[in-house]
């Protein structure tokens, strides 16, 4: 829950969107809510200035008292307070704030139960609002709301997109206080997703921020849920490391409970570790607090752990039913899905172990149903691992296998070993450099690699005097020298590559000047001649050449990152008839002088989760090489979702290709492109680009071609790892 002193920062911020021309003692009242310190002084001074002030300061007033009433969960209070600011700010007509109003009022029924589908509704008035200005700032409590929505539902992928964009604005309007919980929220919810990469990533940002900001509030929470984060990932030692920095914070502040979950997570990692006497050690400490707090989840969780204890290390099975049968009737009290998830999963371990099946068929039931419930892959996966192990030894081979193939489909998708170093890999960058995890563009890569030729050649002076010394000394200098000409070598590659794609990117702008030239000729004789109608069309030819050399430099740009291996996917959701009309529109002109017609035909528009510069690169080269082999002719483009794919063409009436020319049509050769029918000229460069960017996708392109009928490129992406979604909500998205 949001600390108070939280919401009045976050009031006064909004304060902006409800008003500027107060009278005085609305004046007064803001000046005197800096000194607030609790909600009754709030009331107080509220319910004194309601009657002084104007009807806009009064809305601003009844958002004071809103949000202090739903911080002390009095919700029908805020529900009162805030109806009656929607009258008065409907009577103003103020949209500003009546998008702020039906969005608390929306927050405010979400609290409540079974009133879900009223607080769509007050959310959709309020978005109907905000699409007007996508500026307004009530944007961020829009997706603050959504983002609650789709947790409460357990939609944690939509919860992170939500709360992306909650980032954003915050960027945007220079908060920053708000933006290391969002990170942390991003990170609980991708462990929520067994995501665990990501998880790590974005809580270690949540900490980075934090102590940026030099605010250590809630800190000892993030440590410890990055520590559970490298439990679950297996990292066992770095769990043990975030959770002992939150201990002592826990400590000093005597949060108990922060403290009591600390205990519980070393247990499980010194039980990993084989520590099995500090585990239990541990343990008992925990149970202690537990107990002395009364907290019966923590209390059933203990008590499941020193049952694994006794039963996977000491080998005692009947003190480790003992404890599991505690923590099972414990758990059933205290309604936790966790802990009775992990109490029963103890006890049919054991009786898998004593081969006494009978016992592990009555819970079996009531696991899968719990499991059910959590709706969480690592305990899905979990539950399907024991079950296939019990029909396999009952003799039900079918249902064993069946379970073992849901068990491995879904280990598959959880994690890889290249993943896992990854973050342990981010995790050491923390520690050690604090640095942020963003990808590096290439004028910073361009300027890394003069640092290292400066590093290298500053090293090649060194190796080569040591060689001398060594040399009238020791007489092994022929071993320095070798290591040096290796280096050498590898720079004066590196600048190769470098220097080749510069060249590319010189010629073909010198290509691309040349219309420009002719053009402003052409204008300068039209404007001596009078001739205003020419004038205006050659500048919206000049505008139209101005649109594809900046394509063009896009295409070298991105393809000149890819080879420095500088070029990473940023997947989001797009639209695939409006790219594509886009990227239709930017031709119109070159079509109209070719005479060719360019057709977009599809059945149904959807959207994907596609890398939208990628996408633009791949069809506005194939439209591109199209229309320059085409004249007087047709080019068609034809999408379609089929099966889990999305399916594309690209088909033209041109002059065609011969068989030849298809087997290496993807390479990137030298002097390998061909004069379009108007004598264009190009580097070959672009079919190579698509091809990349195709298989950074895991799609494929094939093409046929006949000489003087035409050409036909196919795409085919696969939607199951670039997930198809439903085409709503996409100003939430595209914010």
């Amino acid at each position: 829950m949001v600390r108070l002193e939280y919401i009045f920062i976050a009031f006064f911020t909004s304060v902006v969107i409800y008003g500027q021309n107060l009278d005085d003692d609305c004046e007064l009242w803001r000046k005197q809510m800096d000194t607030i310190s609790s909600s009754e002084s709030l009331f107080r001074l509220s319910n004194q200035a309601i009657s002084k002030v104007d009807d806009e300061c009064k809305i601003e007033i009844y958002l004071a008292l809103i949000h202090t009433y739903k911080y002390i969960e009095k919700f029908d209070e805020a529900l009162r307070f805030c109806n009656q600011a929607i009258m008065l700010g409907e009577s103003l007509k103020k949209e500003k704030s009546l998008s702020s109003l039906y969005i608390e009022k929306a927050s405010i029924l979400l609290s409540q139960n079974h009133k879900d589908e009223e607080a769509y509704v007050w959310l959709d008035e309020a978005k109907k609002i905000l699409d007007k200005d996508f500026k307004n700032d009530g944007w961020i409590l829009y997706y603050n709301t959504k983002e609650l929505i789709a947790r409460k539902s357990n939609e944690y992928s939509k919860a992170i997109i939500y709360a992306d964009s909650v980032i954003s604005f915050l960027n945007k309007t220079n908060n920053e206080i708000g933006i290391p919980t969002r990170y942390q929220n991003i990170g609980l919810y991708h462990f929520n997703l067994s995501n665990y990469e990501e998880s790590a990533k974005n809580l270690l940002k949540a900490i980075q921020l934090k102590e940026g900001q030099n605010n250590i509030l809630d800190l000892e929470d993030i440590y410890y849920f990055l520590g559970r984060t490298y439990l679950r990932w297996e990292h066992y030692d770095t769990a043990i490391k975030y959770i002992n920095k939150s201990i002592p914070i826990a400590k000093e502040r005597g949060d108990n409970y922060v403290l009591l979950l600390c205990y519980s997570e070393l247990v499980k990692c010194y039980q990993k570790l084989n520590k099995n006497d500090d585990a239990i050690r541990v343990a008992d400490y925990a149970l202690k607090l537990a107990r002395d707090q009364k907290d019966y989840v923590q209390m059933s969780e203990l008590l499941k752990e020193k049952g694994w204890i006794y039963f996977e290390y000491l080998k005692q099975n009947d003190k480790a039913e003992i404890y599991f049968k505690e923590a099972y009737q414990i758990a059933k009290k205290s309604k936790d899905d966790s802990t009775l998830y992990a109490s029963i999963r103890g006890l049919i371990e054991i009786y898998l172990h004593e081969k006494e099946y009978e016992k592990v068929k009555s819970y079996l039931k009531s696991f899968e149903n719990i499991t059910n419930k959590i709706n969480s892959i690592h305990y899905t996966q979990k539950f399907y691992q024991v079950s296939s192990r019990y029909y396999q030894k009952t003799g039900q081979s079918f249902l064993a296998l069946n379970q073992l193939k849901k068990y491995y489909s879904i280990k598959d998708s959880i994690s890889s070993e290249q993943v896992m170093v990854k973050v342990a890999d981010l995790e050491k960058k923390y520690d050690t450099k604090k640095k942020e995890l963003e990808i590096v563009t290439l004028n910073k890569q361009k300027e890394e690699q003069e640092q290292i030729t400066k590093q290298a050649k500053t090293k090649q002076y060194l190796y080569l005097l040591a060689a001398v010394f060594l040399l009238l000394l020791l007489g092994i200098g022929a071993w320095a020298f070798r290591k040096l000409r290796k280096q050498q070598k590898e720079l004066v590659s590196t600048n190769q590559v470098k220097n080749r794609l510069f060249s590319i990117i010189a010629h073909d702008l010198r290509g691309m000047i040349i219309p420009f030239q002719r053009s402003g000729k052409i204008l300068k004789y039209h404007i001596e001649k009078g001739n205003h109608e020419k004038t205006i069309e050659l500048s919206q030819s000049l505008e139209q050449n101005s649109e594809s050399l900046s394509n063009m430099l896009d295409n070298l740009l991105n393809w000149s990152l890819e080879q420095m291996n500088g070029y990473k996917m940023n997947a989001q959701i797009i639209s695939i008839k409006k790219e594509l009309t886009e990227i239709i529109s930017s031709y119109h002109q070159q079509a109209v002088y070719k005479k060719t017609n360019i057709e977009l035909k599809y059945e149904k528009d959807f959207s994907v989760n596609f890398d939208k510069g990628a996408f633009h690169v791949i069809f506005r080269n194939l439209i591109g090489n199209a229309l320059k082999y085409t004249e007087e002719g047709n080019i068609r483009i034809e999408f379609k979702n089929e099966n889990e794919e999305f399916l594309c063409s690209v088909i033209d009436t041109g002059i065609g290709m011969p068989k030849s020319k298809l087997e290496n049509l993807f390479n990137l050769e030298e002097k390998k492109s061909t004069i379009g029918t108007q004598g264009e000229k190009g580097t070959g460069l672009g079919l190579n680009l698509v091809y990349r960017f195709i298989k950074m996708h895991k799609g494929t392109i094939s093409v046929s071609s006949e000489k003087r009928i035409g050409t036909r490129f196919d795409l085919n992406f696969p939607l199951i790892k670039y997930k198809l979604y439903e085409k709503i909500d996409h100003t939430a998205i595209s914010a």
